[in-house]
């Protein structure tokens, strides 16, 4: 089966723009993969990065088929294998690719790579691998971007704070969304610290914290993989497409009617909208949340293995 999963993964990374190519198990263990860079080290960190995102989008879309993440330098695509939920291929492309021709082009090729896994694999996953202290510090250190340098960890998440009048702007803007493109599910904002913009008062609140959990996810695989800043994510199902967007200290998420508007005309519709959301809230204040020096000592110090900690709430 190793030839023709090899082969059928060649045949994807012969599409034009195509870079590398990773057949996953949805646990992170990768099965198979081609490209022009990519190392031992580097497929295992691209699939453990890609399965968290996989993991977040199966929460929010259970029947999706593919999440495209781009940035200024490439374009990473996660696409579910048909009617075979354990395994998902990761495709990283130059940053202009063709992604019509490349859906297309796909379509037979993920098809191939379930028949094979039914035929061969029949629902055996081979077991997870496990990681040493060292080993794992291993693969975080091959993370890193330049050498020589110690790893640090800061508390990078800000507050911000809407007055009146940029509360309305944003509210205003979400309506002509709303109003200009048609079979809008939902529509929103969701900003650091806790705060929520949308129409439709305080409800799904839990949609919104996934949808910012989706982007921060896609984000830090982007920096991770390419060094870029994180765009756009589209997450697709059979139904609907859900829209992301960074927007200053937050994102912009839109669920649609898949066949509402053509991909093309919808990211056209929307790139006015994005500019004026973005400009709202760079004028908007940002703080930094105040933490106690021993909280921040805690939570950025490295633990014992065997160490432990209970608290409690005195009644």
């Amino acid at each position: 089966m190793s030839d023709e999963l090899t082969e059928t993964l060649q045949n994807i990374k012969a599409i034009t723009g195509v870079e590398n190519v990773v057949l996953i198990q949805k646990d992170g263990l990768p099965v198979a993969s081609a490209g022009v860079w990519f190392s031992k080290e580097e497929v295992f960190a691209v699939a453990s990065s890609t399965c968290a995102i996989f993991g977040v989008a199966r929460l929010i879309h259970g029947d999706f088929k593919y999440l495209l993440m781009e940035s200024d330098t490439s374009k990473v695509f996660l696409a579910s294998l048909p009617n075979d939920p354990d395994y998902f291929l990761t495709v990283t492309t130059a940053p202009r690719v063709n992604l019509a021709a490349l859906f297309i082009e796909m379509k037979d090729n993920l098809s191939r790579l379930s028949f094979l896994l039914h035929q061969h694999v029949d629902g055996r996953l081979p077991p997870l691998r496990s990681y040493s202290s060292k080993e794992t510090q291993d693969v975080l250190r091959g993370f890193a971007v330049a050498e020589g340098r110690n790893t640090t960890y800061e508390l990078t998440r800000s507050v911000i704070s809407l007055d009146r009048s940029q509360a309305l702007a944003l509210r205003a803007l979400l309506r002509q969304v709303h109003d200009s493109i048609p079979d809008i599910q939902s529509v929103f904002l969701s900003l650091s610290g806790g705060v929520r913009v949308s129409l439709e008062g305080f409800t799904n609140d839990r949609l919104a914290a996934m949808s910012f959990a989706l982007h921060d996810a896609s984000e830090r695989v982007v920096r991770t993989l390419r060094n870029s800043a994180l765009q756009t994510v589209l997450c697709e199902t059979e139904r609907t497409r859900h829209f992301i967007y960074s927007v200053p200290n937050g994102v912009f998420s839109l669920w649609v009617n898949r066949d509402s508007q053509k991909l093309g005309l919808m990211r056209l519709l929307l790139k006015h909208y994005i500019e004026e959301t973005r400009r709202v809230l760079a004028s908007a204040a940002v703080t930094k949340p105040a933490i106690p020096d021993e909280l921040k000592e805690l939570l950025l110090s490295s633990s014992s293995d065997t160490g432990l900690m209970l608290t409690r709430r005195d009644p």
